[in-house]
């Protein structure tokens, strides 16, 4: 997909001749470009963010560093203990646990269950700097008893989900409006209880806050301690493209955890016939698939060198949302949400997620933390 000319202009003369990472890769899992140094593809030289020139990440810590998390949902194969060894064996120092329908710790148990994952984690030697829950507002069930053990245990940090979906038969603003308020109730609970939401980018069709942009106009105003953003690298670029770094620089000072995924464009095989639906992109043939980290589009290393001249020192969460091959399988295999070891290998999968976070710490080490 490519850019007008006058706005690729307008984008290189705003940020400093960024360079376009190459696009093409193989086969889900194959080869693709080597994104850690620096990508190729109509760059003018290594791109450079100036300190100075930035306000500081409201994460910033003295001599800190973002803190390198592993999404757990990969890991729901295994119990607690289980899944924090395997987290550590592969090199990862925080795990964020998922609290939610479906995840390592049910909603209807977070107050029993969800102080011996933590307990797990640290028996591991991991940190635990966020957790993934469904609270999205005041009216979400167990609202409370996921503030108070929270609290109890020393949290702060939780991930809230994609708030709903917009009514493209009505105006958008309003809709934002009613979110807007009940952000603002959660805001005040959370300040009760010494928690903050994170609300996550995610970029599917037609969700409020998908654009990033529109997540940061509804949370843009209030107290970070309470409220901020989950800035989803992979999802903004999916719907933003190049202009996420005119996104990022908007809203930085709402970012309070960073969420990893990397994808490339694909071309639907099958695109809906007949008319339009209630979704504009319903019909659209181009979607993303989700890659290994640095053989997609998403440009991590001008991600990490931002983050580096904000001072950002929150955690960044890794989804290993992508497919591996499995000898003896037919088919690549997703390591989203892996049948570890009947669908996976167990070696196999931690020398993957341990290959992400030797991925990640290079990008890190190369950005100057």
């Amino acid at each position: 997909m490519s850019l007008p000319t006058p706005t690729r202009r307008d984008l290189l003369k705003a940020l400093g001749a960024l360079p376009l990472v190459a696009t093409t890769v193989g086969a889900q899992g194959g080869q693709g470009a080597a994104q850690g140094a620096g990508g190729r593809g109509g760059g003018r030289g290594a791109v450079s963010f100036p300190g100075a020139d930035v306000l500081p990440s409201p994460t910033a810590t003295p001599g800190g560093k973002p803190l390198l998390t592993l999404y757990s949902i990969s890991l729901q194969w295994a119990d607690y203990e289980e899944a924090a060894a395997t987290a550590a064996a592969a090199g990862w120092p925080a795990v964020g646990w998922t609290v939610r329908q479906g995840g390592h710790v049910l909603p209807e148990n977070v107050t029993r269950d969800l102080p011996r994952a933590v307990a797990a984690a640290k028996k591991a030697g991991l940190q635990v700097p966020i957790i993934i829950t469904p609270v999205k507002d005041t009216e979400a069930a167990f609202t409370e008893p996921y503030l108070d053990t929270m609290s109890k245990l020393g949290l702060r940090y939780y991930q809230a989900p994609t708030l709903a979906r917009y009514d493209y038969a009505k105006e958008l603003q309003p809709q934002l409006d009613v979110w807007k308020a009940k952000i603002e109730k959660l805001a005040k609970l959370n300040e009760k209880y010494g928690t903050t939401a994170v609300f996550h980018v995610e970029g599917g069709a037609g969700n409020i806050g998908g654009g990033a942009w529109d997540l940061w106009l509804l949370i843009r105003d209030f107290d970070t301690k309470y409220v901020g953003m989950d800035f989803d690298l992979g999802h903004a670029f999916f719907k933003g493209g190049p202009e996420i770094w005119e996104a990022i620089r908007f809203m930085h000072r709402n970012v309070l955890s960073i969420a990893s995924k990397d994808i490339r464009w694909a071309k639907k095989t099958d695109p809906p016939q007949g008319p339009r639906r209630s979704d504009p992109s319903d019909d659209w043939p181009w979607t993303a698939e989700y890659v290994v980290p640095g053989e997609g589009m998403v440009p991590y290393k001008m991600a990490f060198e931002y983050m580096k001249a904000m001072n950002y020192c929150g955690s960044f969460l890794h989804y290993s949302e992508y497919f591996v091959n499995v000898p003896g399988k037919p088919q690549p295999v997703s390591l989203l949400r892996p049948n570890v070891p009947a669908e996976v290998p167990k070696d196999l999968y931690i020398a993957s997620i341990k290959r992400d976070h030797q991925f990640f710490t290079k990008l890190m080490t190369d950005a100057g933390f």
